[in-house]
């Protein structure tokens, strides 16, 4: 009886340290919006082509997940002469360095040049954000 409740109270601690999901999967399609972009009414578009598991877990054993995200802004405002054009593929997973662990989120993707994704718990797309001439450019969908 006392090996049993000492592996009780140790499976109830171990499970308190870890980091529970709840397994959302990104859903595939597009979408578009309007944003300003240095003053100008620019389309914001992104379009999820693929989603596959990285065949990795985090530091819990949690599954990590990539998507080949492609990321376009096309805008131009003839009286300034001014145009913007940006057009990206790229992969970005949920899998994240917290410390000295690994974590999978639900919510987050993140690409290697520092892209981002968010996304909400039915899978859809909540806002993208993107690097463009040095700034943060969010298109909030």
């Amino acid at each position: 009886m006392k090996n049993l409740i000492i592996a009780l109270f140790t499976l109830s601690m171990s499970s308190a340290f870890a980091h529970e999901i709840l397994g959302t999967q990104v859903l595939e399609g597009s979408i578009k919006t309007k944003i300003m972009v240095e003053g100008v009414e620019t389309t914001c578009k992104v379009k999820i082509d693929k989603v596959k598991n990285l065949m990795e877990e985090d530091s819990y054993g949690n599954p990590a997940y990539n998507i080949l995200v492609n990321i376009d802004l096309d805008g131009s405002d003839f009286e300034r002469d001014i145009k913007i054009k940006y057009g990206k593929r790229s992969w970005m997973n949920n899998l994240f360095t917290v410390g000295n662990k690994t974590e999978v989120r639900d919510f987050d993707y993140k690409a290697a040049d520092g892209s981002k994704l968010t996304i909400n718990k039915a899978g859809r797309l909540v806002s993208a954000t993107i690097l463009y001439n040095n700034k943060a450019i969010t298109c909030s969908f």
